[in-house]
């Protein structure tokens, strides 16, 4: 979108020099022969020179209309760059907040994932001393599962989060602490 704005004061500023006058000289270096003989003679030779003169002395009108247009055109591609800009802002704001959540939510799960590992844990022992039976060992380990199910969840959001971020940077953005997949 900058491009495109910057772009459009080059158009104004060729609008604004249409006002001004323009001065040239055109020239040509020829050969005009009928006969093959005649072709390099001094006669033949044809050198010109035209001078010209542009005045916009009317064209007045057309030309106020051509800058009103191209100005008018720059406003608008001005007010499209600067609701980028603040789209672009409260994408990263937005994103930035999820990203916090998310990262807490998964400090939260690796408690959770801790606190049922050991009540899995202590079941297992249980089981191994004869004291518990193995199907009470097997099902400790349902939560423990389930917890990882639901981190592994936390972390696919922390991807997509990761992902937004780096799109309303503009791409290419890669923070320095990546998004870390652990096996636990």
């Amino acid at each position: 979108m900058r491009w495109y704005v910057q772009s459009s004061f080059d158009r104004i500023d060729a609008a604004k020099a249409a006002f001004y006058p323009s001065f040239d000289i055109k020239a040509f270096f020829g050969v005009n022969a009928l006969h093959l003989a005649d072709l390099f003679t001094h006669a033949s030779q044809q050198i010109n020179l035209i001078p010209g003169l542009y005045l916009p002395v009317f064209d007045g009108g057309r030309l106020n209309v051509n800058l009103s247009g191209a100005r008018t055109a720059s406003n608008a591609l001005i007010t499209q760059y600067n609701q980028a800009v603040l789209n672009a802002v409260r994408d990263v704001a937005v994103t930035g907040s999820r990203l916090q959540d998310l990262d807490e939510e998964a400090e939260l799960q690796a408690q959770k994932i801790n606190a049922v590992s050991v009540a899995q844990a202590s079941a297992q022992a249980r089981y191994e001393r004869g004291v518990a039976s193995k199907l009470t060992a097997m099902d400790a380990r349902q939560p423990v599962l389930l917890e990882r199910i639901s981190m592994l969840e936390v972390d696919g959001q922390r991807l997509s989060q990761d992902i937004a971020m780096s799109k309303a940077l503009g791409g290419g953005y890669r923070d320095d602490a990546p998004v870390e997949l652990r096996v636990r």
